[in-house]
């Protein structure tokens, strides 16, 4: 495995993917009531002529976007500078930008898996083998997201968690621990769209990522939670399919938990205090200042931000966070 795998934070889809976001799939002109019956101004873009390799595709210029793809249906195409500038007014909610976004971001959505294939291998050289295992989906690197078609529902999807990855990337947020990037970008997998392909999110209907927690809970396989915080995506993605499955749910159902109900949930303002201070020195000097304690060296970065911010306590967490998960999974009583 390489060194540094997925450091960019690759991200695997396994199983379900025809259902990853809960979106009706006439596109564009899909059925859906406007909110409030207000009305919005059609998001702005251009449209030029674009190739990869000879295959004919499409460059989408945004107010925040730059999209290639060589995906050929008009109205699917059509539908993405709306649904990825949409995703941008999202992650600005939980994670503000405060002007830091630098130019615009760039993404590559390929149609076919071939296509992607060869561009991994040209973009990300000897890390292309790793990228190579996702089965479907796609991945982020360098401020760029690179993912090919399987539905429109499941590409959507992986657009709007890849998106997440590059959004903290490209706003300066560095060395993110891996529990909070794979969870917040989860959190963006599960939408709607309405009529004019805008999407709402709808983080706790997450049809890819409930299944694998419903299945975790009923084996009695969850992973623990030290090994969440510890655990980078590119270590995960090497493990079995069941572990996959397991680890981005978990990641997906961590971040709900943290950002569920802040009135009532203990945990929540810590979380909060985290994302304000996400990828600054303010973050790491309280990393650090833990790390610095462990004398055995046990402790991961991962588990030191979560500590400093969260709670020390790993023990009742866990036994809070099964509660919620039996509750969001409708399981009945923990």
């Amino acid at each position: 495995m390489n060194p540094k795998p997925l450091d960019t934070r690759g991200f695997c889809f396994d199983r379900a993917l025809g259902r990853a976001g809960l979106l009706l799939l006439s596109l564009p002109l899909l059925v859906g009531c406007e909110s409030g019956g207000l009305f919005h101004e059609p998001i702005k873009y251009n449209s030029e002529d674009w190739t990869y390799k000879g295959v004919q595709g499409q460059k989408l210029i945004s107010e925040h976007y730059e999209l290639m793809t060589t995906c050929r249906r008009k109205p699917f195409v059509s539908a993405l500078p709306t649904f990825m500038e949409y995703c941008f007014k999202e992650y600005e909610k939980v994670l503000p930008s405060d002007g830091r976004t630098v130019g615009k971001m760039q993404a590559y959505l390929f149609l076919r898996r071939a296509e992607w294939e060869r561009f991994t291998e040209e973009f990300t050289g000897p890390r292309a083998p790793t990228y190579k295992r996702i089965r479907r989906g796609g991945y982020s690197e360098r401020g760029i997201t690179v993912s090919f078609f399987t539905t429109q529902a499941a590409s959507l999807s992986i657009l709007a968690h890849e998106g997440l990855h590059q959004y903290l990337e490209v706003t300066g947020r560095n060395q993110i621990p891996a529990w909070v990037n794979e969870g917040l970008a989860c959190y963006f997998e599960a939408f709607e769209l309405d009529s004019q392909n805008r999407p709402s999110f709808l983080p706790k209907n997450n049809t890819l990522r409930r299944p694998a927690m419903r299945e975790a809970l009923a084996a009695e396989s969850l992973i623990p939670l030290k090994e969440i915080l510890g655990t980078h995506a590119g270590e995960a993605v090497h493990r079995e399919s069941s572990h996959v499955r397991s680890y981005y749910a978990q990641e997906w159902s961590l971040v709900l938990f943290l950002l569920d109900s802040p009135a009532t949930n203990k945990y929540a303002p810590g979380f909060k205090t985290l994302l304000e201070e996400l990828g600054s020195e303010a973050m790491n000097r309280k990393a650090n200042a833990y790390l610095a304690a462990d004398t055995e060296g046990k402790l991961s970065r991962g588990e030191a931000i979560f500590k400093a911010y969260v709670t020390e306590d790993l023990e009742a967490f866990e036994a809070d966070y099964r509660a919620f998960l039996y509750k969001i999974l409708d399981l009945g009583p923990f």
